[in-house]
């Protein structure tokens, strides 16, 4: 199947996909690519922003130049929003998304994404990710379609089922540097850019549809050490969000997560219970770093 004949030149152009990678053998993202191959909608680019150290990834991307309308882009350094950014100011597509390395998409993932966004107002879409077994992965996602605001965004929300216009995600700014592996505070990019989209005069509606679905692995289980480090490391960007969006609704998601984080380290199982005591303290030790800079004047 052919990309569609000089797509990248046109104005028309509808969805942008921007991997930012740092798949080590190249395995991970030609299972990606393959995917897309299969996809119904066919009016889309590839930039794949690799953050390798050699140029492994672009014998991929070569290898499937001949399928897909896809680009290469090589960054002498590491950092997934950076990498994002970088992506996005090539896109050519009015919507952006930001599929992980490790992501796979159905054949009607963006048939999908292309319904929601038509619809009145919409200028933000989410959907979920599935495991194997086609059981919702990673989070614990809404299981109706609904719009979605600051205060109900925290279950709908992840970068690599964001869909986003590209002139709003230009008049943000993108992603902020500071948030996403990394960057100083290694998680919470999505929700943070999100936030940030959601309060921007004339932002329009953000849709969240569990329609839009595509591929993730969990991570964790199984619990043990570097389930515990994930934890912590990847609970300092919740914190430093929270610092940098000291909000009602901000509050409101931080408490809960403490709560339920707190309840799952006093139930005594195993690595599992030390992983969620490592989220608290990696939430505190992330809003502590996040305020205290910014206190000194530096910027975080």
């Amino acid at each position: 199947m052919k990309p569609p004949s000089g797509r990248l030149d046109q104005a028309g152009l509808d969805f942008s996909l921007v991997v930012a990678t740092v798949d080590a053998d190249g395995r991970l993202l030609r299972a990606l690519l393959a995917s897309l191959q299969a996809s119904a909608e066919r009016n889309f680019e590839v930039i794949v922003a690799d953050q390798n150290e050699g140029r492994h990834l672009q014998q991929v991307v070569d290898a499937f130049a001949g399928t897909l309308a896809i680009r290469y882009l090589r960054l002498p350094t590491r950092g997934v929003s950076a990498a994002r950014n970088a992506g996005a100011a090539l896109a050519q597509g009015r919507w952006l998304t930001f599929p992980d390395d490790d992501c796979r998409y159905q054949p009607d993932t963006l048939a999908a994404a292309r319904r929601v966004l038509a619809l009145d107002g919409v200028r933000v879409a989410t959907g979920r990710t599935v495991d194997d077994a086609l059981q919702p992965s990673v989070l614990r996602w809404r299981r109706d379609a609904r719009d979605f605001d600051r205060w109900t965004m925290f279950a709908c929300v992840t970068e690599a089922t964001l869909f986003v216009e590209r002139a709003l995600f230009r008049e943000v700014g993108g992603f902020d540097l500071r948030f996403g592996p990394g960057g100083p505070f290694p998680a919470a990019e999505g929700v943070e850019l999100v936030e940030r989209l959601l309060r921007t005069p004339g932002s329009g509606r953000a849709r969240f549809d569990p329609a839009i679905q595509l591929y993730h692995p969990n991570k964790i289980p199984p619990w043990n050490r570097w389930a515990v480090r994930r934890f912590f490391v990847y609970a300092q960007g919740d914190g430093a969000f929270v610092a940098r969006v000291p909000r009602g609704h901000a509050w409101w998601w931080v408490a809960r997560t403490l709560a339920s984080a707190l309840l799952q380290a006093l139930a005594f199982r195993g690595w599992a219970s030390v992983a969620h005591a490592a989220r608290i303290a990696g939430i505190g030790i992330g809003f502590f770093r996040y305020a205290l800079q910014a206190a000194a004047g530096r910027k975080p």
